[in-house]
């Protein structure tokens, strides 16, 4: 990606749709699309990414979960968002935009203002992470997949995210390894598989507490929608 690119993500699920949106897409000068063909996909893969805008396909939209479409939601707050729909039987798409001066335009001068007007203003950012700090909670941790016979550390998390957070543990842990987490404040219990990103060990004199930080790499759907609640408690 060049210094002038603009760096854009369309959520469609459909093939057939999905080809249709790049070939219109394809016409403008500088962008680099990422494609996914769901929410979930595409907040598994965004981490360390900045991004200009996001295109979403309505019936994808109105398929995804309730934790995607918290997801969607989040997205609508941080940055330019346009749905679109291929309208059936024609080369045509129509769109929505929450401007209330663009919203009132259709089709392809709909895209051109979005990309033109609203993209290209907006400067590239990662995912806004709705971070808790200082805000401890309570998990079980798991360091194997034996679950009916490990007995779980008792542990605490901080600075939780969607995707991520950080455990306190004195346990011996190494980067790359995984570990499972089962929030004690979720309804569904099934263990979150996390990689191990960092890790800060104990030491004497330390301000800091110990432990690593993990990212979410096995999640459900319904996990992601009570994850996202919970930075917002």
């Amino acid at each position: 990606m060049t210094d002038n690119e603009l760096k854009l993500v369309l959520i469609v699920n459909d093939e057939k749709n999905k080809v249709f949106y790049q070939n219109h897409i394809s016409s403008y000068d500088d962008i680099e699309l990422e494609v996914y063909p769901s929410l979930i996909e595409f907040r598994n893969q965004s981490h360390g990414k900045l991004y200009s805008g996001f295109l979403v396909d309505i019936r994808t939209l109105i398929k995804s979960s309730s934790g995607e479409k918290l997801l969607f939601s989040h997205l609508l707050q941080h940055f330019p968002v346009m749905r679109v729909t291929k309208k059936p039987g024609s080369d045509s798409f129509s769109g929505l935009l929450e401007s209330k001066s663009l919203g009132r335009l259709k089709g392809q001068a709909l895209l051109d203002a979005f990309i033109n007007d609203l993209c290209r203003k907006n400067s590239p950012r990662d995912i806004p992470s709705g971070r808790q700090k200082g805000i401890f909670r309570r998990v079980y941790l798991y360091f194997s997949e034996n679950f009916q016979k490990e007995r779980p550390e008792k542990a605490v998390i901080e600075n939780l995210t969607i995707k991520s957070c950080f455990v306190v543990t004195n346990e011996m842990c190494s980067k790359g390894s995984h570990v499972w987490l089962v929030f004690t404040e979720m309804k569904e219990q099934t263990p979150i598989q996390c990689e191990i990103k960092w890790v800060k060990p104990w030491t004497p004199g330390s301000l800091y507490l110990p432990g690593c930080g993990l990212s979410f790499i096995g999640i459900l759907d319904e996990q992601v929608g009570e994850l996202s609640q919970l930075t917002k408690d």
